[in-house]
């Protein structure tokens, strides 16, 4: 089950103009669908293009740097379920590091919710390309197009829920006041991502090598769809409970309520606003902008030109 060399080559003489445009179509139409879901539900606090198109793009570099760890790793472990494991890991701590070299210090990255949009940015384009590069190694039209419409429903969802635990846990990592506490939760952002991911490719393996009788419906239901449709559930839930939590904690951030108890450690709005991390991302900002304008501009702590 487990092969991640592709025979990828987008003008390959097995399609047609047309053909590789429907390829194209069934294996990102879903990644774009949830794209605009996912900065829809950001409208009231926008975040700016120019990070947007940042995390559509680091596909290329998360899948490229995933698969080349991925490929050296390969000789040093015979299990696959620890393998598998292994990759997981290894693709989830790249998507990770994207958002930390790009997103991380950014001085626009200024609430608990934005974690959330950017890491679930940055794992759709993950799984864009790699519906794409999945998509044309395969040699026929149809089962590029079976292949596409699988990974829409299965491995999309996936990518999305881990990218929403990592955004989720980096956050509250992020807007701690307690050190202890933002390593605690940046090791768990990557952890619980590896083990959700790792145990979905196990179990979609271990379904994938049972021997079925098509032609028995009863066997079909109980031995795919039902399991397959079992473990989708659990991945919606997985995702609503991180993503209505996000928001809560972020309304109370806002409105610079008390937190629970169990989250009391985090900063509220006022306080980050105060805290030496804004201040060392605005610094970080301003000395930016002085380096690309040829005149002496200062700015001040919301980015806006002094007079």
């Amino acid at each position: 089950m487990i092969n991640i060399s592709f025979n990828f080559d987008l003008f390959n003489n097995y399609y047609y103009f047309y053909e590789r445009l429907i390829v194209l179509l069934v294996s990102l139409v879903p990644t774009l669908f949830l794209v605009g879901f996912v900065l829809y539900t950001d409208r009231k606090s926008k975040e700016p293009l120019k990070n947007i198109i940042i995390c559509l793009l680091s596909g290329i570099l998360t899948v490229a740097l995933a698969g080349y760890l991925e490929q050296l790793i390969m000789p040093y472990f015979s299990n696959n379920v620890i393998l598998t494991y292994v990759w997981a890991f290894i693709e989830e701590i790249s998507k990770m590091a994207i958002f930390f070299l790009f997103i991380f210090d950014n001085k626009h990255y200024d609430d608990i919710y934005d974690g959330v949009v950017y890491m679930t940015l940055i794992a759709l384009s993950f799984a864009g390309l790699e519906n794409i590069m999945y998509a044309f190694s395969e040699s026929t039209i149809s089962n590029s197009i079976s292949l596409a419409l699988m990974r829409d429903f299965t491995t999309m969802p996936l990518h999305v829920v881990c990218g929403i635990v990592i955004g989720f846990f980096v956050s509250i990592g992020n807007f701690s006041k307690d050190k202890n506490k933002k390593y605690i939760n940046f090791i768990l952002a990557i952890l619980l991502a590896s083990i959700i991911h790792g145990t979905y490719n196990n179990l979609m393996a271990l379904l994938g090598g049972l021997k079925i009788n098509y032609a028995n419906t009863l066997q079909v239901l109980l031995l795919e769809a039902i399991p397959l449709i079992m473990i989708m559930v659990i991945l919606f839930i997985i995702a609503i409970k991180f993503s209505n939590k996000a928001v809560f904690l972020n309304k109370t951030y806002m409105k610079n309520e008390k937190y629970e108890q169990k989250y009391n450690y985090l900063m509220t709005y006022d306080e980050y606003v105060e805290s030496n991390v804004r201040k060392q991302r605005i610094m970080m900002y301003n000395k930016t902008k002085l380096n690309k304008d040829d005149d002496i501009t200062f700015y001040n702590l919301n980015g806006r030109k002094e007079e």
